[in-house]
């Protein structure tokens, strides 16, 4: 009878340890509904049921990022922008990761550190507010994002540890567009080059050639600021004769437009659970894998009257979180072997107190050490998969275009028109989001 009595509380421990573990998942593993409602061209519906959704405080900036992008995707860009600015606020706090989680992190798993994003998340969300600001005719808080993601990207080089992403094109081609309408033709052009070196050094990295917008860019600059030489070189690498002058390019306006299609890969927890055949406990690795989604879109051309421009690809975000993960895996790998060998002596240690008890408290401490070890999934994943631009030039008037988006196929996969009025001078940026409706979601 005394041994049944005893057994009591132990059993007792490991049911409450089943069901306090037992829905121990990372806050990505919830947002199927989210994306399914995408994949159904409905933004505004994933955004009802992604505010269903109640974040830990360890997920707050996460909970931010994505609800800024659907917030952009409904076409509500100040809404946006605030879930944005909030999220970049409490990066800032969260940054130096504070010792208690830091130890977290190393006996329950990756996923109880506060979520600040990768790297190339914090640049994306000044890259992004800075997109919001532009389409609001706000440039001079854009051009605060443009520096800011000049301070980041410079923190991120001089900290730099063998990892793949230490510059980003993207960011610094947007940083030169911003700097250009501000008519800052110096820090435009330095922008410019940066962007130009970055994607020829970073090519066989995530494959994302030089845009063929750029490349005019590049020359037109060089044009204006009478850099003869360099402008020379540029037309002969890029085989681009006679361009419109700088003069008559500021008597026009002009259109800048960016697609963003997809969603970023999915994260998803790669585990295995086997038993020590010495010892009789189960031990557990789990650890993150990025899988691509399908990307059918191939490119957009904007149409206005006789006047039509096709989208380069800028970015591709897929390549770069992939790329990203796969250098962190071995300190990834090498944290989640050491957490399940302590957990493995915590389970020794309980289970060698003897007796039906000690048996019972040690299987509930394994069954605990054995749910609460999960993968850190958590990602921005309304992210586009691939990002693409185009920019083209018109004479002042007000215009009814036309927006295709293309498939690797070369069929027509969506159209849109749009009004427009554009002044001598005047820049005016355009957003689409595109989202296949055969987009694979979260099983």
């Amino acid at each position: 009878m005394a041994s049944t009595r005893a057994s009591v509380p132990a059993a007792a421990v490991c049911l409450a340890a089943l069901a306090a573990l037992a829905a121990c998942a990372t806050f990505s593993d919830t947002t199927k509904s989210t994306e399914r409602s995408l994949a159904q061209q409905q933004p505004k519906l994933a955004l009802v049921e992604y505010e269903k959704l109640k974040p830990s405080s360890a997920d707050r900036v996460l909970h931010l990022m994505n609800k800024g992008m659907l917030l952009r995707m409904a076409g509500d860009y100040e809404q946006s922008t605030r879930a944005l600015e909030e999220a970049k606020s409490l990066i800032d706090n969260l940054r130096a990761v504070s010792l208690r989680e830091q130890a977290l992190s190393i006996a329950v798993n990756d996923a109880a550190k506060s979520f600040i994003g990768e790297d190339f998340e914090q640049v994306m969300v000044h890259a992004y507010l800075a997109l919001n600001y532009l389409e609001r005719q706000q440039l001079e808080t854009a051009r605060v994002e443009a520096l800011q993601i000049d301070v980041l990207l410079r923190q991120m080089a001089e900290g730099s540890s063998g990892s793949p992403y230490v510059e980003d094109a993207f960011a610094r081609y947007l940083t030169g567009i911003v700097y250009e309408d501000q008519r800052e033709w110096s820090d435009a052009m330095i922008a410019y080059r940066k962007a130009y070196e970055t994607y020829e050094e970073q090519l066989d990295r995530f494959g994302v050639a030089l845009p063929e917008t750029l490349k005019h860019d590049l020359i037109r600059l060089a044009d204006r600021m009478q850099l003869t030489e360099e402008a020379a070189r540029y037309r002969k690498a890029f085989g681009i004769g006679d361009t419109p002058s700088a003069a008559a390019l500021l008597d026009r306006g002009e259109i800048i437009l960016t697609v963003h299609a997809g969603l970023a890969p999915l994260k998803r927890e790669n585990a295995a659970i086997v038993l020590n055949p010495g010892t009789g406990r189960m031990l557990k690795l789990a650890l993150p894998q990025y899988r691509p989604r399908a990307q059918p879109f191939a490119y957009a051309r904007v149409s206005v009257d006789r006047w039509s421009a096709t989208t380069s690809r800028v970015a591709s975000v897929d390549a770069i979180a992939m790329k990203s993960l796969e250098s962190r895996m071995p300190a990834i790998t090498a944290r989640a072997l050491a957490r399940m060998i302590a957990k493995d002596r915590v389970v020794k240690e309980a289970g060698d107190r003897g007796g039906t008890q000690g048996g019972l408290l040690g299987l509930a401490v394994n069954i605990a050490g054995v749910v609460s070890e999960r993968a850190d999934t958590r990602s921005w994943f309304t992210l586009p998969g691939e990002i693409h631009l185009a920019r083209i030039s018109l004479p002042p008037g007000s215009y009814r275009g036309r927006i295709e988006f293309y498939g690797s196929g070369g069929g027509v996969l969506q159209s849109s028109e749009f009004q427009i009025a554009l002044g001598k001078g005047e820049k005016r940026y355009l957003s689409r989001h595109w989202i296949p409706n055969n987009l694979e979601v979260r099983p």
